[in-house]
């Protein structure tokens, strides 16, 4: 195939895709990143510990064993150690934090509350199947490959099952297919209609179908249920699922890019009846392309490698090798732009029996690759020139990893250090409670063993703290938190980004309108779609010192401070607890916030029995929060012209009634003697306790 063709195979839309250009550009891309996958298989093993020459029982063994043969060969998990609190601390962040949708234009600000409170149900009640998983995954990639790499979509599957179904049954979903079987209408008809009726069947089932409905009443048919419509977000790897061309600087304007993944021959016959791929490329690929084997092997030290999502070589014989090849083509009519998907297996370019794709087709309403990409850091322009953590502590875990083995051959030396023995004369046995016969005293000594060298040891501290401060795990340091910091909102602008093409997803391909609840709205909310136009900025914001017990008390006794210098009430006091609640534990704040309308209900509800058991003669205590409410709800119970006159002609109601009273006016009064103790005086604008408090029953009588 000549450059020209190339070129217009990857620039210009045409009706069927070409799908050998397609191929080719598959084997140079995947061909040209080889250096980084190198990079990829060192970092998997550096974190893992696995090196040439490793054994079980972590001792050197061999003609090149040094010092000696049997001498400590020990792993030090300095990187893995590192990788696991960066991930931890990443996902503790995206459980913990703040998820906002801020308004781009200003008719979008009423809107903006619903969206994010929209964001935050499709993320906690498992709305994006596996989020949580996929982005724990990423996080992984991201410290240990140096990309993170995620793709986001719709899936919308529709599965078909075989069940036996009545008559009556029938009559539910098709009333005229029913009505016909029951008339006794001509054969073919009623074959027809069943097929009409229950997609996908078969002429020859739907027969089998309506002799069996005759004989017992009862059929076997297909129905087709939907299982899934929802965000599809799917972490991929850097180095074995997904590849763009070596020379790339911004994904998002790659000519090309390619997803690899792997299909089971039920889910490719599905395909053809759900997403419309053709019959006679799934046919001919099970028939002939059907396994895989997942071993390749490094040139330089002949071991098994494989760039791919774990280092174990495999083979298997009912998965089928796909990709997915996506191009940003141009239209040379008008010279409009899209993002086109073809569907093609890399050792076939098609034949007289099957086509060389399963599908092609435009992404429709798609501006970008469906996929959102982080580098670990920017200090190169080309995507895959990127450090990893491995990377960075590789030499330091080497280091640390001989610290070990020194000292423990040392202590090996000191345990049994060598025996000096007259030549010839070697003692027979070595051990406690030996006979060990010697001809004149001096015959067996010890070597001389090394010396403890505690330089060893402050050697290791001081390459353990390095290798803190460089993944900004030094607690010590103000500038190992900013680092932290640093990686933390990396993440974070990642899974913002992830949230807002899945909120993109819905726009096109969800449903027109969905049920969500959460946390503060009392009632569940119903979302539609919007405005296909609407664009927020999705942020997703955690700071890392929150992590940290005594900083995030420190901080919220300072926010609750500023409420006593509100005198205007700028600040949401419902809000402010909500926060505070989810601060100390976000899970029992769910189970325990209500929302303030609840409330203020309950309240209402509870002091209103009360107030009845007291007209009745029972006396009883005050409830043990929401004294505000209930001091005016008594106020306004006291002022009814009944009530006010059995207060004046019952000593015993009234004394009930001001019993009840008092101990809310006392609520408010310990309230307000907790500020005055902190301030030492009354707060500016604040009344005294008796000009604060309602009229009492009494009062209001006179």
């Amino acid at each position: 195939m000549d450059s020209q063709s190339n070129y217009e195979g990857l620039t210009y839309v045409s009706k069927e895709p070409s799908v050998g250009t397609l191929r080719n550009a598959y084997s140079e891309t995947v061909l040209d990143l080889e250096g980084y996958f190198d990079l990829c298989r060192n970092s998997y093993d550096d974190r893992r510990n696995e090196w040439a020459g490793k054994s079980r029982d972590h001792r050197k063994h061999g003609a090149d064993a040094f010092p000696w043969e049997g001498a400590a060969d020990m792993e030090a998990h300095t990187i893995d150690e590192r990788i696991t609190r960066l991930v931890s601390l990443f996902m503790s962040a995206l459980n913990r934090a703040n998820v906002r949708a801020f308004p781009v234009e200003a008719g979008d600000i009423a809107r903006s509350v619903v969206v994010s409170g929209f964001l935050k149900w499709m993320v906690s009640s498992g709305y994006i199947p596996r989020f949580k998983r996929e982005m724990e995954l990423g996080a992984n990639y991201l410290l240990e490959r140096g990309i993170l790499l995620t793709y986001v979509g719709w899936h919308r599957e529709d599965r078909r099952f075989l069940q036996e179904l009545s008559v009556e049954q029938i009559a539910q979903n098709s009333p005229e297919l029913a009505e016909a079987i029951v008339s006794g209408l001509a054969d073919n008809e009623i074959t027809a209609l069943i097929q009409a009726a229950f997609d996908g069947i078969s002429t020859s089932r739907a027969k089998k179908a309506l002799k069996d409905l005759k004989e017992t009443g009862k059929a076997e048919l297909p129905v087709v249920r939907r299982q899934i419509d929802a965000p599809e977000v799917k972490t991929l790897a850097p180095d074995g699922d997904f590849f763009f061309p070596s020379y790339v600087t911004d994904p998002q304007r790659a000519p090309y890019c390619f997803w690899r993944t792997y299909y089971t021959p039920q889910e490719l016959e599905n395909k053809v009846v759900t997403d419309g791929w053709d019959k006679d490329f799934v046919d001919y690929i099970i028939g002939h392309y059907r396994g895989i084997n997942n071993d390749v092997t490094n040139r330089e030290d002949n071991i098994s490698r494989n760039s791919s999502l774990n280092n174990s070589t495999y083979e298997s014989n009912d998965l089928v090798e796909l990709i997915y090849g996506y191009q940003r083509l141009i239209d040379q009519e008008d010279g409009s732009e899209g993002i086109y998907c073809t569907v093609f297996h890399k050792d076939f370019d098609g034949n007289d029996l099957a086509p060389g794709y399963a599908k092609f087709e435009l992404l429709n309403g798609y501006e970008d690759y469906p996929v959102v990409v982080t580098k670990l850091s920017e200090d190169s322009k080309r995507l895959y020139d990127t450090p990893t953590i491995p990377d960075v502590l590789r030499g330091i875990q080497n280091q640390i990893k001989v610290e070990r083995d020194s000292r423990i051959d040392r202590n090996s030396l000191a345990t049994l250090p060598p025996i000096l023995h007259p030549v010839g004369q070697a003692p027979s046995d070595w051990g406690p409670g030996r006979m060990i016969p010697y001809r004149r005293k001096g015959d067996l000594d010890f070597a001389p063993a090394p010396a403890f060298n505690s330089g060893s040891i402050e050697m290791e501290q001081t390459m353990e703290a390095q290798a803190d401060r460089l993944c900004g795990l030094d607690e010590k340091s103000q500038i190992s938190q900013i680092r932290q910091q640093f990686l933390v909102d990396k993440f974070l602008q990642h899974s913002a980004e992830v949230l807002r093409m899945c909120y993109r997803c819905f726009q096109r391909f969800g449903p027109d309108s969905i049920f969500f609840r959460v946390t503060g709205i009392p009632d569940p909310q119903t979302f539609d779609k919007g405005n296909a136009e609407e664009n927020f900025d999705i942020v997703v914001n955690y700071d890392v010192l929150n992590s940290d017990t005594e900083s995030q008390e420190k901080k919220l006794e300072q926010i609750v401070a500023l409420t006593q210098m509100d005198r205007n009430g700028r600040i949401n006091v419902d809000r402010l607890l909500d926060t505070v609640a989810n601060a100390i534990d976000p899970v029992l704040a769910d189970s325990i916030l209500q929302p303030t309308e609840v409330a203020q209900e309950q309240i209402v509800k509870k002091v209103t029995d009360d107030l009845t058991k007291i007209f009745a003669g029972i006396e009883v205590n005050a409830q043990p929060n929401g004294a505000q409410i209930a001091l005016q709800l008594i106020q306004e119970y006291a002022q009814q012209p009944d009530i006010t006159q059995r207060l004046q002609t019952d000593q015993s109601f009234a004394a009930r009634i001001e019993k009840y009273s008092s101990q809310y006016t006392f609520q408010l009064q310990q309230m307000q003697n907790a500020q005055i103790g902190r301030l030492g005086t009354a707060p500016a604008g604040m009344l005294s306790p008796e000009l604060q408090q309602p009229q009492q029953p009494q009062q209001l009588q006179q």
